[in-house]
């Protein structure tokens, strides 16, 4: 079990199904509580309550680039709580990785969001193609019982915990390193 709350977002619209069986094997194979939450609840209040809680796997439901009422987007929101957030992503018909997740992945990188990376959900793993986009995949949840199935999803496990402890001892580093110009 990790040590913090992690959030996962689609990197554009996703199926619900597939959204909801990728993030239970996530919550599972972490050993966390899946809490589903919508963007149309309040971002700061729902991340407040989160913040008291143990850590869990939170998946976000409907567009969290969104903006609500008051001019804010969830996204800002897990920016400004620095919510360690892994996208999830599946592919087109044709097997091409959607436009929307590199725009995805810009926009969560201008919210300064903690992004673990992201993850392919089903179909086909092209790592050739994977590594051309250029883009920081953890890796594949893979279909079926197959033993590949299995390793992938292993693999993929392996890869989210390490960015995850990865991330705690950078924060913890800046915690106690200096600021520039202080006294």
């Amino acid at each position: 079990m990790l040590d913090q709350t992690l959030v996962v977002v689609g990197a554009g619209p996703l199926p619900e199904l597939l959204m909801r069986r990728g993030a239970t094997t996530l919550a599972d194979g972490l050993g966390m509580p899946l809490i589903s939450l919508a963007v149309g609840d309040a971002p700061h209040a729902a991340l407040q309550t989160l913040s008291v809680q143990p850590p869990s796997l939170v998946r976000l439901c409907g567009d969290p680039g969104r903006l609500g009422a008051d001019g804010q987007s969830w996204l800002d929101a897990m920016g400004a709580w620095r919510m360690p957030t892994l996208l999830l992503a599946s592919l087109l018909g044709d097997g091409a990785m959607p436009g929307t997740v590199p725009a995805y992945l810009a926009l969560c990188e201008s919210r300064r969001i903690p992004l673990l990376g992201l993850v392919q959900l089903g179909g086909d793993w092209q790592g050739q193609e994977r590594r051309r986009d250029g883009l920081p995949w953890c890796g594949w949840l893979a279909e079926g019982s197959q033993p590949e199935a299995a390793m992938a999803v292993e693999a993929l496990l392996a890869v989210i915990s390490q960015r995850v402890r990865s991330l705690s001892s950078a924060s913890a580093t800046a915690a106690v390193l200096p600021q520039a110009g202080a006294a």
